[in-house]
């Protein structure tokens, strides 16, 4: 079962790492046929091989690039950019196949060409018989390549740097390579400030911030951003400070903004996160001591698993505001939890079919033991929460919201075990872990690996 989980995160992971990758070509055209400089040549073929088509060259029989300094196998044609974050990373499967006597000089490199030709930027070796890399076999390898400089343009090359022309033995093989711009932002290694960050993003990047107080008030004006904290506890916008732009401490206009892990405090102006942004994901994030928590503008956002808290208010609805989503998101000791502006129009969820928010003023029982209150919770005329928790929500390992995670949560998911939503048994609190849908030892494995943990 061990080895079955093994393999599915295995699976995932080189799935994921080809999320946004860029393939390179494996035509002849897409390949040059000589080595660097010019005129040493090297025979290149194109290759079935067990993951699509490849290339395959070797240098046997032709002379080295000795007073080169490096002898390439073959470089990509194609120019590419390096990203803002100055990271990228290659994916691909390689395979060597040396006869050099030479007993140190069997492996294979990844070279980052200037697209000049007037040298090499990154060198990263992905075989080396050294470390167990034996000739003939195909081997997957991901290289992340850090600490580039920004907008330089570069070649992709194969190779290997011996200043021996002993290397007019070597052949290569590669296959399925994809490039990946590394789309990461990182605060304050990289930028002094969150809002730095954001200018400096493009569409789809991400943005992460590690632990400290940030005195600023930031504008989250692009679409397709993810900003993240590295952790709610630690991670702070401090937003006590002169006003700033619209005087919320985080102001997103943009689309498909997700939101997470941050502590958002002492805004004396309006609110700490407003949303005029559709799509918006506001997720596990402290939101304490504002004037209000959240003011929503923008239409199908999802408000998830949030610390709503001392605030004047939690949660400030504006006109109009439709299809939006609150649920598992704690409301205590705000001096109003809630408001509408217009509760006769726009039409929002407040739990997500099974399970909803944490409210310190409800007043319902709990009969069934479920950690789900009996009776919906009426917000106002046209808002309510049907499936009021009993308890604060803090992680999904809790399955019936006791805030413990204990056997009582592994029997849960067991008694539901192979269930999917059609099913008599299915138990949506048990289906804790992605991809959701049904009930498998992914739920399992996420609720042990919290095992013993109790509600802080």
């Amino acid at each position: 079962m061990a080895k079955r989980v093994l393999l599915l995160f295995v699976f995932m992971s080189l799935f994921f790492c080809r999320v946004n990758a860029f393939p390179i070509e494996t035509t002849l055209d897409s390949w040059t046929k000589y080595t660097i400089p010019t005129n040493h040549y090297v025979n290149i073929a194109q290759i079935p091989t067990p993951y699509g088509d490849g290339i395959s060259v070797n240098t046997i029989g032709y002379p080295g690039a000795f007073e080169y300094g490096y002898d390439f196998l073959g470089y990509y044609n194609g120019k590419f950019t390096v990203p803002l974050s100055g990271t990228i990373e290659i994916e691909g499967y390689f395979m060597y196949n040396d006869v050099t006597p030479h007993p140190e000089r069997k492996y294979l490199s990844l070279y980052l060409l200037r697209s000049d030709f007037s040298g090499y930027i990154n060198e990263t070796r992905l075989l080396d018989y050294s470390r167990g890399d034996e000739p003939g076999v195909w081997y997957y390898r991901h290289a992340i390549i850090y600490n580039l400089t920004r907008g330089e343009e570069f070649r992709i090359a194969f190779g290997r740097n011996d200043l021996c022309d002993m290397d007019r033995m070597l052949e290569a093989s590669w296959a399925a390579i994809n490039v990946v711009p590394n789309r990461i932002l990182r605060v304050p290694s990289q930028y002094s400030t969150i809002q730095e960050a954001i200018t400096e993003a493009s569409l789809g990047y991400t943005i992460e911030v590690a632990p400290g107080t940030y005195y600023e008030h930031i504008v989250v004006d692009k679409d397709d951003l993810k900003i993240v904290g590295e952790d709610s506890k630690t991670t702070i916008i401090d937003a006590n400070i002169e006003s700033g732009p619209n005087h919320a401490a985080v102001y997103i206009t943009g689309k498909n903004v997700f939101f997470s892990e941050f502590t958002i405090c002492n805004c004396p102006d309006v609110s700490g996160i407003t949303i005029h942004g559709e799509n918006s994901t506001i997720i596990e994030n402290r939101i304490t001591n504002n004037t209000v928590g959240i003011s929503l503008f923008g239409n199908d956002s999802k408000i998830v698993g949030n610390n709503i808290c001392n605030n004047l208010q939690g949660v400030w609805i504006a006109n109009n505001v439709e299809n939006s989503k609150l649920y598992y998101s704690n409301f205590f000791n705000n001096t109003q939890h809630f408001y509408h502006q217009s509760p006769s129009q726009g039409a929002n969820s407040w739990d997500n079919g099974y399970a909803g928010n944490f409210w310190s003023n409800y007043t319902g029982a709990d009969m069934s033991g479920d950690g789900i209150g009996d009776t919906p919770h009426i917000l106002d005329s046209n808002d309510t929460d049907h499936y009021p928790l009993m308890n604060p929500y803090w992680v999904s390992a809790d399955v019936n919201h006791d805030l413990k995670v204990d056997i009582l949560d592994v029997v849960k998911i067991c008694l539901s075990y192979g269930a999917k939503p059609s099913d008599l048994y299915w138990n949506p609190h048990a289906d804790i872990a992605e991809p959701r849908g049904v009930i498998d030892i992914l739920d399992v494995v996420a609720c042990t690996s919290r095992y013993g943990e109790k509600y802080p």
